[in-house]
């Protein structure tokens, strides 16, 4: 189609919006309404293509009933000179994707509301039956009143219709592709809210979790590979936030979200403080749980002689005792054997003193194992010290330095001890080594504004976080001495401390 083309004598086509895989989009006035909407053509050379227009179909079925503020809006389907299109709602501004790129590091409040709208719309999706299947940022659009609107339902696929792809056909943008996907399986709603999980990643840390130089690369990544930690691009990011991300990309779709609807209800409240510190989210078939059984509830599915089996076994040597046998009767010879004089006999003292011996040499292993065996000592609390302190305080204790690992830390100063393994506190036999984690500092850092600061207490707090700072002194009056009249950083920059180094200049 080209400028001032009129399709159906009613919809005047002003320009090209996009081109996709199956159909391209235009911006159209509507001459009859008055008003601006967007017409998805399907493309020509693929108005032959049985398949295409079967998926383009499926589209128009599926989104003409779905009515929702944050879904774009069906007004008109259509067919001319053999060309199906579709007429939908104009929302004049940008897609989520290049909103991001634009706007980030988005406000986390801003992020929620967002996340909200859309969680919104593909709630409505679900309720009708409807799975998306190609949730991404390129398919839900952003208007200039800052409303999010999910588009392209050209994939998605109503329950009853489940039949007509093949399980071996994995559609959609393999950046956002659930892990069962990835297998060839249906997609659900639970392949959904991983998508929607991705999808609330990028939004807190800009990017995509998985990159690689393939396609099948990333679609194995997000099969095998664990979701990198928002908290580790951001540290401001609360646990709460970063649970539901967790949470909706878990591997196995039984220890996501149960629905969308769950999944909004959580997210409505990560903000509030008194989730701020709730514990990290684990997926329950990543842990061993023991299922502690209540006595009660067992004895109520055993027969009575099963249950006499449970009882406690002292009960039934009570029975034992409580029941002796009869005595049996003393004959007139046993009552004179019992009172003639004892005289113990040689062979009986020889057992005795060959029995004490044995048990005095035991008793003397024993004891020289039990002083030849290494002593128990408590693993010291490691916690702020550089490795060289780590490995003098271990060796005072009589303990080893094994593995030393250094993992992105928010909390703990630049190459100090995080934690050690085993933890502080347990009791280890002497000499065994303790593995050790240094902090590299964070992964990102939020820039401040320093002009004005002490420069001595500031070196300190940012090589702290891993930073060199270097230093450059300019003579004023203006301002006191060691005080930071500039940096070479700007403030609201987000960086990564340890390959990061600033310049200050100071006052002298």
């Amino acid at each position: 189609m080209t400028p001032n083309q009129t399709l159906n004598g009613r919809y005047k086509i002003i320009r090209s919006l996009g081109e996709g895989g199956m159909a391209n989009v235009y911006l159209a006035h509507d001459l009859i309404l008055d008003r601006d909407v967007a017409v998805k053509l399907v493309r020509f050379d693929m108005q032959d293509d049985l398949s295409a227009i079967k998926r383009f179909q499926r589209e128009v079925l599926s989104t003409t009933e779905l009515v929702h503020p944050n879904i774009v809006g069906v007004y008109d389907i259509g067919e001319e000179h053999g060309m199906n299109y579709l007429v939908m709602e104009y929302v004049e501004g940008t897609d989520l994707k290049q909103y991001i790129r634009d706007k980030f590091p988005i406000p986390l409040d801003q992020v929620v509301n967002l996340m909200g709208q859309i969680l919104n719309g593909v709630q409505t999706a679900h309720r009708h039956g409807i799975i998306h299947r190609d949730l991404k940022p390129q398919n839900v659009l952003i208007d200039t009143h800052g409303n999010a609107k999910i588009t392209d339902f050209g994939i998605a696929i109503a329950n009853q219709q489940s039949s007509f792809t093949r399980t071996n056909a994995v559609i959609g943008s393999v950046q956002y592709l659930s892990p069962e996907q990835v297998r060839g399986h249906i997609a659900t709603q639970q392949s959904d809210i991983y998508s929607l999980g991705i999808i609330l990643f990028e939004m807190l840390t800009g990017k995509v979790p998985f990159e690689g130089e393939s396609a099948v690369s990333i679609a194995v990544k997000h099969y095998q590979d664990q979701l990198p930690l928002v908290k580790d691009f951001n540290d401001k990011i609360p646990q709460s936030l970063e649970n539901v991300v967790l949470k909706a990309t878990a591997k196995n779709p039984t220890d996501r979200y149960k629905n969308v609807a769950e999944m909004a209800d959580d997210l409505k409240t990560v903000l509030e403080p008194d989730r701020a510190n709730e514990p990290k989210f684990i997926e329950d078939s990543l842990t061993d749980r023991t299922i502690v059984l209540d006595q009660t509830e067992i004895n109520q599915n055993l027969q009575p002689e099963e249950i006499e089996k449970t009882r406690p076994i002292e009960v039934k040597m009570n029975n034992r005792y409580n029941n002796p046998r009869p005595p049996k009767e003393t004959s007139k010879n046993s009552e004179e054997e019992m009172h003639r004089p004892k005289h113990r006999h040689p062979l009986r003292r020889r057992a005795l003193f060959t029995f004490m011996a044995a048990v005095a040499f035991i008793l003397g292993i024993f004891i020289a194992f039990k002083l030849s065996s290494p002593q128990m000592v408590q693993v010291p609390s490691l916690e702020g010290l550089n490795q060289k302190e780590a490995t003098t305080k271990l060796s005072k204790a009589n303990l080893g330095v094994g593995k030393i690992t250094k993992e992105a830390d928010d909390k703990a100063g630049y190459n100090k001890v995080v934690e050690t393994l085993p933890e502080t506190g347990k009791y280890v036999q002497e000499g065994i080594k303790v593995n050790v984690v240094i902090s590299k500092g964070p992964n990102s850092f939020d820039v401040d504004n320093y002009v004005g600061s002490d420069y001595t207490s500031t070196k300190k707090q940012l090589e702290d976080k891993g930073f060199k700072i270097k230093k450059k002194e300019i003579a004023t009056d203006r301002f006191d001495d060691d005080r930071i009249i500039s940096q070479d950083v700007i403030s609201g920059q987000v960086v990564v401390p340890r390959v990061t180094t600033i310049t200050f200049t100071v006052a002298k």
